[in-house]
């Protein structure tokens, strides 16, 4: 591969029996991978890992490779009592150190609920993409995703990079209410109609789809005909990347994408151009 932009991978030890990654190790595999840049977020939300790796650690790690490495920043909607979370200026002083976007954003609080609206809010006004994790419980939402289609109307002016089982479960038009029971649901079998991912991707010009991580390769390959029309189709709104984050793991969708059978214009904007524009970026 060449030229490409990965939407989302970790440094530092996140789970208590795997190893993390350093930035040298991380920079050692998109070597690899042929992968040219890589966003690194930070994890300052309790709920889906063991460990936390602060903004502050991520824009220390990514100044040793400032042409490798891209560091997003994340601040924890919950902090402060009720009606005192005032984020604004805390992500502004983060882009002010050179964090391109906010996130990975994770907190175990309603997509639509007051905090995460704050968020929203000043990451819209200091134009940084939001990249969020969609589950049962984290940014958990209706089924459809109807609160957060709510937020992508309100916050027009925000740009909205959406990821997580819960997102791409939606890839359907026809989800099996056991997966819709699911904290952390993989749906399998042929998807027969397009879904809510579609329909949003296709309305709101300031939502984008990140393909990392086994929620977002399964979405594509569970029927492989639909997920490749779907790329094609969808190839302004998509962004390649890996959510790597220990070095045994599993990443299936380098492999993929090294034999994928799109147009060469669809594989740019996935891999490399959409990323760069959101970024703001070239390489």
């Amino acid at each position: 591969m060449d030229k490409i932009i990965d939407i989302h991978t970790h440094i530092g030890k996140l789970r208590f029996k795997e190893r993390g990654l350093s930035a040298y190790t991380l920079v050692k595999t998109m070597d690899k991978w042929g992968i040219s840049k890589a966003v690194v977020l930070p994890i300052e939300n309790p709920e889906e890992l063991d460990f936390y790796v602060t903004t502050k650690e991520v824009l220390k790690e990514c100044k040793k490779y400032p042409d490798r490495l891209i560091p997003f920043c994340n601040v924890d909607p919950r902090h402060r009592y009720k009606g005192q979370f005032e984020p604004y200026d805390i992500i502004k002083m983060y882009k002010e150190e050179g964090c391109k976007g906010f996130g990975e954003h994770l907190a175990g609080l309603p997509v639509d609920s007051y905090q995460n609206q704050k968020i929203y809010e000043a990451c819209g006004k200091l134009k940084m993409p939001i990249l969020m994790h969609f589950d049962k419980w984290i940014n958990r939402d209706k089924d459809g995703l109807i609160n957060f289609e709510e937020m992508l109307k309100k916050f027009s002016d925000t740009v909205f990079i959406a990821h997580g089982p819960c997102f791409w479960m939606e890839i359907s038009g026809d989800v099996d209410k056991k997966d819709r029971s699911k904290i952390c649901p993989y749906p399998k079998g042929e998807i027969k109609k397009k879904g809510r991912v579609d329909f949003l991707l296709s309305k709101y010009k300031n939502l984008y789809g990140d393909l990392s991580a086994g929620s977002g390769y399964n979405a594509i390959t569970r029927d492989i005909n639909f997920g490749l029309k779907f790329l094609e189709r969808n190839k302004n709104k998509l962004l390649f990347g890996t959510d790597y984050l220990s070095p045994n793991q599993d990443v299936r969708i380098v492999e993929f994408f090294k034999h994928i059978k799109i147009s060469s214009s669809a594989f740019k904007l996935i891999t490399y151009s959409n990323a760069a524009k959101l970024l703001k970026i070239c390489i």
